[in-house]
C-alpha cells in the first residue's frame, strides 16, 4: 500500500503489471506462449510508456530507450 499523496510514478508501475498478469495468464494456454508473452509485454510497456509521458515527471528509463514506442 502506497500512501495517497505521492509515489504516483510507483502507482503507474504497479498497474501496468496488474494489467500484464491476466495477458501472460492467458499465453500459458495458448499455442505458441512466447510470441504471446512478448506481445503482451510490448503491449503493456507502450501503453505504459505512453501513460509516463503524459505526465510531467522523468521518464522510466525502459522508455527512455525508444523501443516500446
Amino acid at each position: 500500500l502506497l500512501p495517497p499523496n505521492a509515489f504516483a510514478h510507483l502507482r503507474r508501475q504497479a498497474a501496468a503489471l496488474a494489467a500484464l498478469r491476466p495477458r501472460m495468464n492467458d499465453c500459458c494456454r495458448h499455442h505458441s506462449p512466447l510470441p504471446c508473452a512478448r506481445r503482451a509485454w510490448l503491449k503493456g510497456l507502450s501503453r505504459f510508456c505512453r501513460e509516463e509521458s503524459s505526465v510531467k515527471t522523468g521518464q522510466h528509463r525502459c522508455c527512455q530507450r525508444g523501443g516500446a514506442r
